[in-house]
């Protein structure tokens, strides 16, 4: 099975997850929340599973 996400989607991941905030994190990384956002979904597509619960206002991984 090929590897579709790299080291930087990873990074991202990271981010999100200590932060907890889609600003925060991208702010972090020096990312825009939008690019961010898309190595967030480009990463949950190649791994077939959602991996963040999103509210308004906070993100949480998922059990």
């Amino acid at each position: 099975m090929p590897v579709n996400f790299d080291f930087n989607d990873l990074y991202a991941f990271r981010a999100l997850m200590e932060y907890g905030s889609f600003r925060l994190a991208a702010e972090s990384i020096c990312l825009s929340q939008s690019a961010l956002s898309r190595r967030i979904e480009k990463l949950e597509t190649a791994l077939g599973n959602r991996l963040f619960e999103r509210t308004t206002r906070r993100v949480t991984l998922t059990l």
